[in-house]
Protein backbone atom coordinates (compact mmCIF):
# COMPACT_ATOMS: atom_id res chain seq x y z
CA UNK A 1 0.00 0.00 0.00
CA UNK A 2 1.69 3.01 -1.06
CA UNK A 3 2.24 6.02 1.46
CA UNK A 4 1.84 9.67 0.95
CA UNK A 5 3.46 11.97 3.53
CA UNK A 6 2.77 15.23 4.08
CA UNK A 7 5.28 17.32 6.30
CA UNK A 8 3.59 20.11 8.32
CA UNK A 9 6.30 23.16 9.48
CA UNK A 10 5.44 25.74 12.31
CA UNK A 11 5.23 29.27 12.67
CA UNK A 12 7.56 31.58 14.73
CA UNK A 13 5.99 33.75 17.63
CA UNK A 14 4.42 36.41 16.39
CA UNK A 15 5.99 39.98 16.13
CA UNK A 16 4.57 43.21 15.42
CA UNK A 17 7.54 43.97 13.43
CA UNK A 18 7.06 41.25 10.89
CA UNK A 19 3.45 41.33 10.17
CA UNK A 20 4.35 39.47 6.39
CA UNK A 21 4.89 36.12 8.84
CA UNK A 22 2.43 34.43 10.71
CA UNK A 23 -0.32 36.63 11.69
CA UNK A 24 -2.10 33.20 12.30
CA UNK A 25 -0.65 29.94 13.90
CA UNK A 26 -2.65 27.81 11.53
CA UNK A 27 -1.07 29.12 8.06
CA UNK A 28 0.42 26.14 6.80
CA UNK A 29 -2.59 23.64 7.98
CA UNK A 30 -5.36 25.74 6.04
CA UNK A 31 -3.39 24.49 2.90
CA UNK A 32 -2.98 21.21 3.66
CA UNK A 33 -6.69 20.87 5.45
CA UNK A 34 -8.63 22.66 2.46
CA UNK A 35 -6.69 20.41 -0.01
CA UNK A 36 -7.89 17.20 1.80
CA UNK A 37 -11.76 18.64 1.83
CA UNK A 38 -11.50 19.55 -1.57
CA UNK A 39 -10.16 16.16 -2.74
CA UNK A 40 -7.02 18.33 -4.35
CA UNK A 41 -4.60 15.27 -2.98
CA UNK A 42 -5.81 13.64 -6.33
CA UNK A 43 -5.67 10.45 -3.61
CA UNK A 44 -5.40 6.85 -5.21
CA UNK A 45 -7.75 4.69 -3.37
CA UNK A 46 -4.83 2.68 -1.93
CA UNK A 47 -2.59 5.56 -0.74
CA UNK A 48 -2.43 6.21 2.57
CA UNK A 49 -1.87 9.76 3.97
CA UNK A 50 0.84 10.49 6.92
CA UNK A 51 0.65 13.92 8.51
CA UNK A 52 4.42 14.56 10.28
CA UNK A 53 4.00 17.94 12.56
CA UNK A 54 6.59 19.80 13.77
CA UNK A 55 6.06 20.25 17.44
CA UNK A 56 8.26 22.33 18.99
CA UNK A 57 7.02 25.88 16.99
CA UNK A 58 3.08 24.62 17.85
CA UNK A 59 3.85 24.46 21.49
CA UNK A 60 6.05 27.80 21.63
CA UNK A 61 2.90 29.57 19.91
CA UNK A 62 0.44 28.07 21.44
CA UNK A 63 1.91 29.21 25.11
CA UNK A 64 2.30 32.86 23.09
CA UNK A 65 -1.60 32.95 21.66
CA UNK A 66 -3.22 31.66 24.75
CA UNK A 67 -2.66 33.99 27.91
CA UNK A 68 -2.18 37.88 27.54
CA UNK A 69 0.10 38.39 30.49
CA UNK A 70 -0.08 42.08 32.45
CA UNK A 71 2.88 43.27 30.26
CA UNK A 72 1.29 42.53 27.03
CA UNK A 73 -2.09 43.88 28.35
CA UNK A 74 -0.12 47.36 28.25
CA UNK A 75 1.33 46.54 24.59
CA UNK A 76 -1.08 47.86 21.63
CA UNK A 77 -3.24 45.76 20.55
CA UNK A 78 -3.02 46.81 16.86
CA UNK A 79 0.54 46.15 16.64
CA UNK A 80 0.75 42.95 18.52
CA UNK A 81 -2.60 41.65 17.54
CA UNK A 82 -3.15 40.03 21.17
CA UNK A 83 -6.90 40.11 20.69
CA UNK A 84 -6.77 38.22 17.49
CA UNK A 85 -4.27 35.68 18.51
CA UNK A 86 -6.01 35.22 22.20
CA UNK A 87 -9.74 34.32 20.13
CA UNK A 88 -7.76 32.20 17.47
CA UNK A 89 -6.32 30.13 20.79
CA UNK A 90 -9.57 30.10 22.61
CA UNK A 91 -11.44 29.02 19.35
CA UNK A 92 -9.16 25.75 19.77
CA UNK A 93 -10.30 25.41 23.04
CA UNK A 94 -14.04 25.98 22.08
CA UNK A 95 -13.33 22.85 19.47
CA UNK A 96 -12.60 20.14 22.29
CA UNK A 97 -9.06 20.34 21.93
CA UNK A 98 -5.93 21.15 24.83
CA UNK A 99 -4.28 23.01 22.36
CA UNK A 100 -2.96 24.07 18.71
CA UNK A 101 -1.38 20.36 18.14
CA UNK A 102 -4.30 18.54 19.60
CA UNK A 103 -6.20 20.33 17.57
CA UNK A 104 -3.71 19.13 14.69
CA UNK A 105 -4.70 16.14 15.17
CA UNK A 106 -8.26 15.76 15.42
CA UNK A 107 -8.20 17.83 12.37
CA UNK A 108 -6.09 15.22 10.87
CA UNK A 109 -8.29 11.91 12.24
CA UNK A 110 -11.04 13.87 10.53
CA UNK A 111 -9.21 14.31 7.05
CA UNK A 112 -8.73 10.20 7.49
CA UNK A 113 -5.20 11.00 7.88
CA UNK A 114 -2.20 9.04 10.27
CA UNK A 115 -0.90 11.44 12.91
CA UNK A 116 2.89 11.80 13.95
CA UNK A 117 5.05 14.44 16.20
CA UNK A 118 8.25 14.95 15.61
CA UNK A 119 10.52 16.94 17.45
CA UNK A 120 14.03 17.16 15.29
CA UNK A 121 14.48 17.49 11.78
CA UNK A 122 16.00 13.84 11.93
CA UNK A 123 12.98 12.34 13.27
CA UNK A 124 11.53 13.37 9.66
CA UNK A 125 13.97 10.93 7.37
CA UNK A 126 13.94 8.66 10.49
CA UNK A 127 10.04 7.85 9.18
CA UNK A 128 10.66 7.84 5.63
CA UNK A 129 13.54 5.22 6.88
CA UNK A 130 10.89 3.47 8.84
CA UNK A 131 8.58 2.44 5.63
CA UNK A 132 9.39 -0.61 3.31
CA UNK A 133 11.39 -0.22 0.12
CA UNK A 134 8.84 0.98 -3.25
CA UNK A 135 6.01 2.41 -0.45
CA UNK A 136 6.26 6.19 -0.52
CA UNK A 137 4.16 7.41 -3.23
CA UNK A 138 5.04 11.08 -2.79
CA UNK A 139 6.08 13.49 0.08
CA UNK A 140 4.42 17.32 0.36
CA UNK A 141 5.44 19.82 2.67
CA UNK A 142 3.86 23.49 3.87
CA UNK A 143 5.82 25.86 5.52
CA UNK A 144 8.49 27.99 5.87
CA UNK A 145 11.75 28.14 3.20
CA UNK A 146 14.68 29.38 1.91
CA UNK A 147 17.13 28.35 -0.62
CA UNK A 148 19.02 26.41 1.85
CA UNK A 149 16.09 23.97 2.80
CA UNK A 150 12.61 23.45 4.79
CA UNK A 151 12.20 26.04 7.77
CA UNK A 152 10.15 23.91 10.47
CA UNK A 153 10.07 26.74 12.76
CA UNK A 154 10.92 30.35 12.19
CA UNK A 155 12.97 32.87 14.21
CA UNK A 156 14.16 36.26 13.91
CA UNK A 157 17.25 38.33 13.61
CA UNK A 158 17.97 41.77 15.40
CA UNK A 159 16.42 43.75 12.47
CA UNK A 160 13.04 41.46 12.55
CA UNK A 161 14.15 39.51 9.22
CA UNK A 162 13.10 35.95 9.36
CA UNK A 163 15.16 33.52 9.98
CA UNK A 164 15.76 29.79 11.14
CA UNK A 165 17.79 28.38 13.30
CA UNK A 166 20.09 25.21 11.33
CA UNK A 167 18.14 22.74 14.23
CA UNK A 168 15.03 23.45 13.01
CA UNK A 169 15.68 23.17 9.31
CA UNK A 170 16.16 20.17 6.76
CA UNK A 171 18.33 21.15 4.53
CA UNK A 172 19.36 21.27 1.10
CA UNK A 173 22.33 18.92 1.98
CA UNK A 174 20.94 16.51 4.19
CA UNK A 175 18.72 15.45 1.17
CA UNK A 176 22.24 13.51 -0.87
CA UNK A 177 22.78 12.74 2.96
CA UNK A 178 19.71 10.38 2.96
CA UNK A 179 20.43 9.29 -0.97
CA UNK A 180 20.02 5.41 0.32
CA UNK A 181 16.50 6.40 1.26
CA UNK A 182 16.04 6.57 -2.79
CA UNK A 183 14.48 3.03 -2.73
CA UNK A 184 11.45 4.03 -0.24
CA UNK A 185 10.16 5.73 -3.51
CA UNK A 186 7.25 4.37 -6.19
CA UNK A 187 9.03 3.83 -9.19
CA UNK A 188 7.82 5.11 -11.31
CA UNK A 189 6.06 7.97 -9.62
CA UNK A 190 2.51 7.70 -8.82
CA UNK A 191 2.82 11.57 -8.65
CA UNK A 192 4.48 14.46 -7.90
CA UNK A 193 6.01 15.57 -4.45
CA UNK A 194 5.84 19.09 -3.92
CA UNK A 195 7.45 21.41 -1.51
CA UNK A 196 4.98 24.59 -0.69
CA UNK A 197 7.75 26.95 0.71
CA UNK A 198 9.74 30.35 -0.77
CA UNK A 199 12.59 29.34 -2.80
CA UNK A 200 12.12 25.36 -2.93
CA UNK A 201 12.44 24.64 -6.20
CA UNK A 202 16.65 24.06 -5.62
CA UNK A 203 15.47 21.58 -2.51
CA UNK A 204 12.55 20.03 -5.32
CA UNK A 205 15.58 19.80 -7.76
CA UNK A 206 17.71 17.97 -5.46
CA UNK A 207 15.27 15.88 -4.47
CA UNK A 208 14.39 14.62 -7.74
CA UNK A 209 18.12 14.26 -8.37
CA UNK A 210 18.88 12.37 -5.30
CA UNK A 211 15.40 9.96 -4.73
CA UNK A 212 14.26 9.68 -9.08
CA UNK A 213 11.17 11.33 -8.56
CA UNK A 214 9.08 14.29 -9.83
CA UNK A 215 8.92 17.29 -7.87
CA UNK A 216 7.60 20.92 -7.68
CA UNK A 217 8.63 23.85 -6.04
CA UNK A 218 9.02 27.87 -6.36
CA UNK A 219 11.74 29.62 -7.74
CA UNK A 220 10.57 32.59 -5.50
CA UNK A 221 8.23 33.81 -2.46
CA UNK A 222 5.02 32.48 -2.39
CA UNK A 223 2.20 33.81 -0.14
CA UNK A 224 -0.42 31.13 1.73
CA UNK A 225 -2.25 34.41 2.99
CA UNK A 226 -3.58 34.27 -0.68
CA UNK A 227 -5.83 31.60 0.74
CA UNK A 228 -8.45 33.93 2.37
CA UNK A 229 -8.16 36.20 0.03
CA UNK A 230 -10.50 37.14 -3.49
CA UNK A 231 -9.03 34.69 -6.58
CA UNK A 232 -10.21 34.02 -9.89
CA UNK A 233 -8.86 30.72 -8.96
CA UNK A 234 -10.21 28.28 -7.01
CA UNK A 235 -7.85 25.73 -6.13
CA UNK A 236 -6.11 26.67 -3.32
CA UNK A 237 -2.93 25.11 -4.46
CA UNK A 238 -2.87 26.17 -7.68
CA UNK A 239 -3.61 29.68 -6.11
CA UNK A 240 -0.33 29.72 -4.03
CA UNK A 241 1.40 28.46 -6.94
CA UNK A 242 0.44 31.26 -9.41
CA UNK A 243 -0.19 34.48 -6.93
CA UNK A 244 1.76 37.28 -7.22
CA UNK A 245 3.66 38.23 -4.44
CA UNK A 246 6.26 41.48 -3.59
CA UNK A 247 9.17 39.50 -5.70
CA UNK A 248 6.65 38.77 -8.52
CA UNK A 249 5.67 35.59 -9.53
CA UNK A 250 6.52 32.70 -7.31
CA UNK A 251 7.54 30.93 -10.78
CA UNK A 252 6.71 27.12 -9.64
CA UNK A 253 8.60 24.70 -11.27
CA UNK A 254 8.07 21.12 -11.62
CA UNK A 255 11.20 19.12 -12.03
CA UNK A 256 11.17 15.75 -13.96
Amino acid sequence: MPNFIILIGGPGKFLGCDKAHDQTWKNFLVPIQLAGKKNLYNKASSETIHWVVYEPPYRHRWEDDSVIDPAEMKQSDGYWLHSIRKKAADDVTKSGAANYLQRIQHIASGAGATHKVITKPDEFWNFLNSFPKNSISRVWYSGHASEDGLMLSVTHTGACAAAAFPTDMIQLKDIRSHASLADRFVKPAMSNSKFYGCFTSKFAKEWKDVFGVPAEGAVNKIDFGTIDSPSPISNVLTRIEQTHTSLGSPDWKIHK
